[in-house]
């Protein structure tokens, strides 16, 4: 069994969290030589049970996936430099649950998955739905979950504290 990581794929919603999962995911795509693959979740505005209750119109899921990939562009753009040299790097908007998305574009074990993780308090930690926690108990991967000032890069350009 192979423990080289072939694709790095990373948890995108435009928070600070997962910003800064994107630039850990990245040193590690670059570091392994891998695919990058930053995702976001769609879900449908009233949810995914109204939504297979009622169904909208075609043109307005079409409006809600386009503005879901300008929001991961956005994202990707102020996080990739321009031309990510030796990365390949495949951005993708995929209709679900965040938790099931990431686990399901995640299924290999040379795959690892990246999330930026919600917050630091106690409310935090029992939140029982988190997706972070979703992806840790159901995952075939690796998961790595980064907080924002974790992934803060250093001043004088050397190496974070581990």
């Amino acid at each position: 069994m192979s423990t080289t990581v072939q694709r790095v794929v990373v948890g995108v919603d435009g928070s600070a969290g997962s910003l800064a999962a994107l630039r850990i995911g990245l040193a590690e795509a670059e570091r392994h030589g891998a695919v990058l693959r930053p995702v976001l979740a769609l879900v449908p505005p009233g949810g995914e049970i109204a939504e297979r209750r009622w169904p909208s119109p075609p043109e307005l899921q079409r409006i809600w996936t386009g503005d879901a990939r300008v929001r991961l562009l956005k994202a990707c753009g102020q996080v990739l430099p321009e031309g990510v040299d030796g990365v390949e790097v495949e951005p993708e908007v995929v209709r679900g649950a965040p938790g099931a998305v990431l686990v399901d574009c995640a299924p290999a074990s040379t795959d690892l998955l990246v999330l930026g993780a919600c917050g630091h308090g106690t409310l935090s930690r029992l939140r029982p739905h988190s997706v972070s926690r979703y992806c840790l108990r159901h995952a075939n991967c690796p998961v790595l979950v980064v907080h924002p000032d974790e992934a803060e890069e250093p001043a004088d350009g050397g190496r974070a504290e581990q």
